[in-house]
């Protein structure tokens, strides 16, 4: 039997509510984004995708499929996404996007190996998202435990700091405590079974907060 699936979207006078759930786990927001700010007409997402070696194989191929259609919603909610993979090291492998183009093509060339740098991936993506004025997130997916967790959250506080929100989906070895205080919310943050590890990478596009419109005086 397939794992189950269902989206719930709600709308009106009061906060808007997201509901997804895959397999047994359901993964909701609710409410305004977690760091409101000034309205712009602009909204960045970057994907941070762990690479280490023990993402080889299958599950990769899942994060491949799950961050190519993640990308694909995120262009028609107004976002412009960006790709950074980290393994022992952080790389940045594409400024944000709003197609798929050369995004896909780096998205599809991704390649595991190594240990799992994640302090640095988060730093370095903070830094590409300093766009002072515009609706910022990061998507964090991983299947372990980073390098170094103090580090890890240290530069999470930071960009949280700054105004970015956090989404973090993990699998496997990855620790449920760790993604929830990683993310902006708790409920941002969850684990998810190998099987949809894909599908939960592709329905957080769903958990975006709607960009920012311009402000009018």
């Amino acid at each position: 039997m397939e794992p189950k699936k269902g989206i719930e979207l709600t709308t009106g006078q009061q906060p808007s509510r997201v509901s997804i759930t895959i397999g047994s786990e359901t993964l909701r927001a609710e409410g305004q984004p977690a760091t409101p700010g000034i309205n712009t007409a602009e909204a960045y997402v970057y994907l941070v995708i762990d690479t280490s070696g023990s993402m080889q194989g299958s599950k990769l191929d899942q994060v491949k499929k799950g961050t190519l259609d993640f990308a694909a919603d995120a262009f028609t909610r107004g976002y412009a996404v960006g790709l950074i993979a980290f393994n022992a090291a952080a790389e940045h492998l594409s400024v944000p996007a709003t197609s798929l183009g050369g995004l896909g093509k780096r998205i599809q060339g991704m390649n595991a190996a190594g240990s799992t740098n994640m302090a640095e991936a988060i730093k370095m993506a903070r830094y590409h998202l300093d766009k002072a004025g515009t609706t910022r997130v990061m998507v964090i997916a991983t299947d372990g435990k980073p390098d170094s967790r103090r580090k890890a959250l240290q530069e999470a506080e930071k960009a949280k700091a700054e105004g970015i929100d956090i989404i973090t989906i993990g699998t496997d070895d990855a620790e449920q405590d760790f993604l929830k205080k990683l993310a902006t919310r708790e409920e941002l943050g969850r684990k998810v079974a190998p099987e949809v590890f894909s599908q939960a990478i592709s329905d957080a596009s769903r958990l975006l907060p709607p960009p920012r419109s311009v402000a009018r005086r």
